[in-house]
């Protein structure tokens, strides 16, 4: 008879080792950290906010809309990152976005703006945006503010 060696390889240990642990980490109890979020495209499915908004005001886990005279949108905010849908737009004019020092969006030299939109560029009405946080600042922002200037 042969004496076969019952034990696996250093390889095989760590073959076995890795998919376990990739089998682990995307077990559903884990998946459930991923958010699935809708950005309905209907214009009174997310809570009407003021503009420029506070921060801390918003409700978690909601969809926003900001009605201006010059677009409509609405925006998941989680926390960090925004994303949103242009419902209604004057393609003419530009839409500019405002990460604020203060919770009043009074000017400052240390917010973030972001354009949106130029004027008749894309994105376009029923596209969408995404404006990421800015990581790299050391500092944090209570307002956001949605604007088109003439």
């Amino acid at each position: 008879m042969h004496n076969k060696n019952r034990y696996l390889s250093s390889k095989q240990t760590y073959l076995i080792a890795g998919t376990l642990s990739l089998l682990f980490t995307l077990s559903p109890p884990n998946l459930g950290a991923i958010e699935k979020v809708s950005l309905k495209i209907h214009p009174e499915t997310g809570v009407i906010v003021d503009n420029p908004m506070e921060i801390k005001n918003l409700p978690h886990r909601k969809t926003y809309q900001v009605n201006h005279e010059a677009f409509t949108l609405q925006f998941f905010f989680n926390e960090k990152d925004i994303f949103g849908v242009i419902l209604k737009r004057d393609e003419r004019r530009p839409i500019h976005f405002r990460w604020c020092l203060f919770r009043s969006c009074e000017e400052s030299q240390h917010d973030y703006k972001k354009i949106i939109a130029e004027g008749s560029s894309p994105p376009l009405v029923q596209e969408f945006f995404s404006i990421p946080y800015p990581f790299y600042l050391t500092y944090g922002f209570q307002g956001i503010e949605f604007s088109s200037p003439d």
